[in-house]
């Protein structure tokens, strides 16, 4: 098997060049850089896991498209990564660091059926939460409610794993928002 790593770090030039020089006798390991268009959709619905590393930043495309690529998903430990994976992924210690991951990493390439089994529930998870459809009706949602008129067929609506304020009418009166 061997470790893909996509992408590249302008900033981190120098860290990168070490990566790739204790790599350099290493035929498993290949760093591509940045990958785009039909070559990033054969790596990422073939990799067997996809790691998201990122210790900074919100919700990352990578990782919600990895999600709907139908892999199994390890992430670096931050409240954004968490609550985009939700159950439907593994995470790492961050402050760990690489050992953590490495933990992870050596559960699953020892435990196929658990891998494919969270292959299933990530693409689920993309699916449901992530789709235009939900993302959008929960734009609406949230700009009827800031006008304070929400029409009933987004009344009843929830989305498992989005956390949508209820009482926006009384959040807005308690802050004398009109």
């Amino acid at each position: 098997m061997k470790c893909v790593i996509v992408g590249d770090a302008p900033y981190a030039e120098e860290y990168i060049a070490g990566l790739k020089e204790l790599a350099a006798n290493d035929q498993r390991i290949i760093f591509t850089g940045y990958v785009f268009g039909n070559g990033y959709q054969e790596l990422g619905s073939n990799a067997y896991v996809f790691v998201e590393s990122s210790g900074v930043g919100g919700t990352h495309p990578a990782l919600v498209e990895a999600m709907a690529f139908e892999n199994c998903v390890v992430t670096h430990n931050t409240p954004e990564n968490m609550e985009t994976i939700g159950e439907a992924g593994f995470a790492y210690d961050g402050k760990v660091g690489a050992r953590d991951l490495r933990r992870v990493l050596e559960e699953l390439l020892n435990d196929p059926d658990k891998v494919e089994s969270y292959r299933h529930k990530a693409r689920q998870r993309a699916q449901s939460v992530y789709s235009w459809e939900t993302v959008t009706d929960s734009y609406e949602r949230l700009f009827y409610q800031i006008c304070a008129r929400l029409p009933e067929r987004l009344r009843c609506f929830r989305v498992e794993g989005l956390q949508i304020k209820k009482d926006f009418a009384r959040w807005r009166s308690e802050r004398k928002i009109r």
